[in-house]
């Protein structure tokens, strides 16, 4: 047999990849629920992936995959169900038993997501597709780690939500967790566990611990003279209100760069962020809002301590860790020009790479490029982005700080 080119197969959805002869056709249907691959000028011979109908802890369904296999091989007319040791992930195997037919069928699990496999093709020329089909099937990658990262995590703030409050009746959904009058959700916690991995049970602690007091206040209730006390600012990224359902209807008026600030209801560690639907019921506007959160920040305590440097080139370095969640919101403070610009100099440059962090430094060329390297570094790895552009701090306000 002549050598085979080998072109390679991206899933339109990112589920899986692998390489197939270059030379064979390969369909789609069901909205790439269901590929094939197989060669142009035979209706005989071919091989469909399939996504089974579920999304699950790949990990603990990998010991189910033969019992799931052995319920349906009767009606398929198979058998022989055996772990099949060249796939990447963990797959078992059986043979089809069709008269005139060969092939195979896999059940293959990776991710959060189980592949079904199947292969046909006329007995007589077994040795001649067989060694391309092992070959196709042993380049697959599922390629749905995050996912399945975000379903573990799913299932363990899930059991721990049940055990807790039996009441709410907790269940997994598409969207994360819902229960009878609320839903959780978990990209932030996932975006903080995987920035900290050795703080994983910490974190999951402290998020249900937040989670304990928060079924607790009566959302979505707070009369305006309640609220008004409890108003603070907000600072996120702009693709903070576009990333899910529940964050697309957060209050959100358009700051500067890449940066939007929302508003939320302070109770503790607990933030409610407001909606629209909020500003309605209270009969109050946009502008109102924000003016009432702003001085509500100017009231917030400033650390009695302020971590800083001085550099050789008589610049400054101040880093505000506030510890309440609020360090970032406060480059929203009136007053930071005249706070700092003294040890600073004017005009000074800030930066926000995440909610916990707001760095104030001279704005000297030295010293801007190191500080800026570890904004943008910050901003990779934490678990509560915002942005790794700096801003320069002027007597007249704030403004995106030129490259």
């Amino acid at each position: 047999m002549f050598p085979i080119d080998w072109k390679k197969f991206l899933h339109p959805a990112g589920v899986y990849q692998l390489e197939y002869p270059a030379h064979w056709d390969q369909v789609q249907k069901d909205e790439a629920r269901s590929c094939g691959f197989g060669p142009h000028d035979r209706d005989d011979v071919g091989l469909w992936i399939s996504l089974m109908p579920v999304s699950v802890d790949s990990d603990r369904m990998a010991e189910e995959l033969p019992k799931i296999l052995d319920q349906v091989l009767p009606r398929m007319e198979g058998g022989n169900i055996r772990r099949d040791p060249t796939l990447r992930h963990y797959g078992v195997k059986a043979d089809v038993h069709k008269e005139g037919e060969w092939g195979h069928y896999w059940l293959i699990a990776g991710g959060d997501v189980v592949l079904f496999a199947s292969s046909q093709l006329p007995e007589a020329e077994r040795h001649i597709w067989n060694p391309i089909y092992d070959r196709l099937l042993a380049t697959l990658e599922i390629t749905r780690d995050e996912e399945l990262a975000l379903r573990q995590l799913t299932n363990e703030v899930l059991a721990l939500l049940r055990e807790r409050h039996p009441e709410q009746d907790f269940r997994a959904d598409e969207q994360g967790i819902r229960g009878r009058d609320r839903v959780v959700y978990l990209s932030n916690l996932h975006r903080e566990v995987r920035a900290a991995p050795a703080r994983r049970v910490q974190i999951i602690e402290h998020f249900v611990k937040g989670l304990d007091q928060s079924i607790e206040l009566p959302l979505g209730q707070e009369s305006w003279e309640e609220a008004q006390a409890r108003l603070v600012p907000v600072l996120k990224p702009r693709s903070y209100i576009d990333s899910d359902s529940a964050t697309r209807s957060s209050l959100a008026t358009e700051w500067l760069s890449d940066v939007v600030i929302c508003y939320a209801l302070r109770s503790g560690e607990i933030f409610r962020f407001v909606t629209a639907w909020d500003v309605d019921r209270w009969q109050t506007d946009a502008q109102a809002l924000h003016e009432v959160a702003v001085t509500n920040l100017c009231r917030l305590a400033w650390p009695r301590k302020l971590e800083g440097s001085r550099q050789r080139d008589g610049g400054h370095v101040i880093i505000i860790a506030t510890g309440d969640g609020m360090a970032s919101s406060r480059l929203l403070h009136p007053e930071l020009h005249r706070l700092f610009s003294g040890p600073l100099g004017s005009p000074f440059r800030a930066g926000i790479p995440d909610r916990d962090t707001l760095v104030v430094y001279s704005d000297r060329r030295r010293l801007r490029q190191r500080i800026e390297r570890q904004l943008r570094k910050d901003h990779r790895t934490s678990g509560y982005p915002i942005t790794p552009r700096p801003f320069l701090v002027t007597p007249d306000g704030i403004a995106p700080a030129p490259a």
